[in-house]
C-alpha cells in the first residue's frame, strides 16, 4: 500500500513537471513570436518613417527652402523699387509705374512684385486641404436640381441684340503689332465725335465671358468642360453650361489671363487650335506660348506686363494691353510660376472699353496706375468676386466683394460685372454669397445699377 502511494506521488510529480515544461515551452514560443512581430513591426515602421523622411527631404524641405529664398529676394527687390519710386520726380508717372510693377523673376520663375502678396507655402496649402475635409456640404450646394435652377437661372445666350454685330467683318484678317510699354497707343482724333458704341457681354461661367464691341468678338478665359482636372476628375461644375463650345460664335481674339485649369481647358485649345475649323488669335501672358504650342495652338502671341497687341481689323484699330495682376500660375508643382499671369485692358484706339481682371488680389495703387496709363472710366470691368474664404488663405490671390468696389473706384469704371463664382466649389463661402454680398454693398453705395453679378447665359448690354 505504501509503495502504491509512493508510485502515485511520483506519477503526480511527473505530470506536474510535464505541465510546467509545456507551459514554459508555450511561453517561450509566445515570446519568440512576439519578439519577431515586434521586430517586423519596427522594421515596417522604420520603412514607413523612411518614406516619410524621403518625402520631406525630396519635396517639402526643398520647396520650403525655395519659398523662403523667394520671399527674401522678393522683399529685397520690392524695397529697392519703392526706394527708386520715392526718388522719382513724379511717383505717379508711368516711368515710376514701370519701375515699381514690372515683372519680377527669381531663379527662372516669376514672382509677385507686390508687398501685399504672401508666397503660398507647402504647409499652408496642406493645412487648408486638411481643414476642407471637416467642412460638410462645402459651398452649401442644394441637393434638389429644381432648387439649384431657381438659385442659378440659366439663359440661352443671344450674344447681342443686333444680329449684324455677329456677322460684322467676319473673315476679315487681323493685322497685329506688338507695342513696347513706352509706345503710345494709336489714337483717333475724331473719336469724340463718334457715337458711344455699346458693349455686349455674356457670362458663361467662372471667368469665361463672350464680349462683342463694334463687331469685334472677344472670349475671356475659356472653359467648356464639366470637370477641371480631367474629363472625369476634379471639381465638377455645380451648374450646367449655358452654351456648348460649338454654339459659341467664333471669337476674333481669346484672352487667357493665366494657365490655371479653371481659366483654360484642353477642349478649348483643341476646338480653336491648329486642328480646329476656325483659328482665332490667342493672347497669353509671357512664358505661356510653349504650353499652348504643346497642345497644338500655334496662332498665339505672348505679352508681358504693359505690352500691347495693336490689332487692325477692317478700318478700326483695337488695343489689347497686358496689365499686372497679383496671382500665380501653374498646373502642377513642376511648372509653378514658369509663365506670367495678368489682366487685360481692351481699348478702341485709345478709349478704354473693357477690363478683364482674370484672378487677382487687391493692391492699393495698382488699378489706379492702370487707369493712369490707359485712361480712366473704362466702360466695362469684369472682376472676380468669389473664392475668398478662408480669408487668411485666399486674400493674397483673390479679391472679395468689398475689394471689387474698391477696384471700381480705382478704375473709375462705368460698369462692373462680378464673375468667377457659382461655377465650381473652390473655396469655403456659400456659393451665392459673392453675388448677394456684392449687390448688397453696391446698393449701400448707390451703384446697384452699374455693379452687380450677371446671370449665366444672359446677354447684358452696356450702353
Amino acid at each position: 500500500m505504501k509503495s502504491l502511494r509512493s508510485g502515485l506521488r511520483r506519477s503526480s510529480q511527473h505530470n506536474a513537471a510535464v505541465r510546467r515544461y509545456r507551459t514554459y515551452n508555450s511561453f517561450q514560443r509566445f515570446q519568440n513570436t512576439s519578439s519577431k512581430s515586434a521586430q517586423t513591426s519596427k522594421s515596417n515602421s522604420g520603412s514607413g518613417g523612411g518614406y516619410f523622411k524621403k518625402a520631406l527631404l525630396t519635396v517639402l524641405v526643398p520647396y520650403s527652402g525655395y519659398a523662403l529664398y523667394v520671399i527674401g529676394q522678393a522683399n529685397a527687390e520690392i524695397t529697392e523699387r519703392e526706394r527708386q519710386v520715392r526718388e522719382h520726380e513724379d511717383g505717379k508717372h508711368f516711368n515710376a509705374t514701370l519701375v515699381k510693377y514690372s515683372p519680377l523673376e527669381i531663379l527662372g520663375r516669376f514672382a509677385n512684385p507686390f508687398k501685399e502678396y504672401r508666397v503660398l507655402t507647402a504647409f499652408e496649402f496642406s493645412l487648408n486641404r486638411v481643414l476642407e475635409l471637416f467642412q460638410r456640404n462645402r459651398g452649401g450646394i442644394p441637393t434638389s436640381r429644381r432648387s439649384m435652377s431657381e438659385l442659378m437661372p440659366i439663359h440661352t445666350p443671344t450674344w447681342t441684340n443686333e444680329e449684324s454685330q455677329l456677322h460684322l467683318n467676319i473673315g476679315e484678317e487681323l493685322t497685329v503689332e506688338i507695342l513696347s510699354p513706352d509706345r503710345a497707343l494709336a489714337s483717333n482724333t475724331s473719336r469724340d465725335s463718334q457715337p458711344d458704341l455699346p458693349v455686349y457681354t455674356t457670362w458663361l461661367g467662372q471667368s469665361c465671358n463672350f464680349v462683342i464691341y463694334n463687331g469685334f468678338k472677344i472670349l475671356t478665359d475659356p472653359i467648356f468642360t464639366d470637370y477641371l482636372i480631367h474629363e472625369s476628375l476634379g471639381p465638377k461644375r455645380i451648374t450646367e453650361m449655358p452654351a456648348q463650345i460649338h454654339q459659341v460664335p467664333t471669337p476674333d481674339v481669346i484672352l487667357v489671363s493665366h494657365n490655371h485649369p479653371d481659366h483654360l481647358d484642353f477642349r478649348s485649345m483643341e476646338y480653336w487650335g491648329a486642328n480646329g475649323d476656325s483659328r482665332p488669335l490667342w493672347i497669353v501672358p509671357k512664358g505661356m506660348a510653349e504650353f499652348m504650342k504643346d497642345h497644338d495652338v500655334d496662332n498665339v502671341i505672348e505679352l508681358s506686363w504693359w505690352e500691347t497687341a495693336q490689332i487692325k481689323k477692317a478700318d478700326s484699330i483695337y488695343n489689347v494691353s497686358c496689365t499686372p495682376a497679383m496671382h500665380w500660375s501653374g498646373r502642377s508643382l513642376v511648372d509653378t510660376n514658369r509663365s506670367l499671369w495678368c489682366s487685360f485692358l481692351f481699348s478702341h484706339y485709345s478709349k478704354p472699353i473693357m477690363f478683364h481682371a482674370g484672378d487677382t488680389g487687391y493692391v492699393w495703387d495698382l488699378f489706379k496706375r492702370i487707369s493712369n496709363r490707359f485712361g480712366r472710366g473704362v466702360k466695362l470691368a469684369l472682376l472676380p468676386c468669389g473664392q475668398y474664404c478662408p480669408s487668411w488663405h485666399q486674400k493674397p490671390r483673390h479679391i472679395n466683394p468689398e475689394e471689387v468696389l474698391k477696384i471700381k473706384m480705382d478704375l473709375e469704371a462705368q460698369h462692373v460685372l462680378g464673375v468667377h463664382w457659382g461655377t465650381f466649389v473652390l473655396s469655403g463661402e456659400y456659393f451665392r454669397e459673392p453675388k448677394e454680398k456684392l449687390e448688397m454693398l453696391a446698393e449701400w453705395e448707390g451703384v446697384e445699377d452699374s455693379c452687380y453679378c450677371p446671370e449665366l447665359g444672359k446677354t447684358v448690354t452696356i450702353k
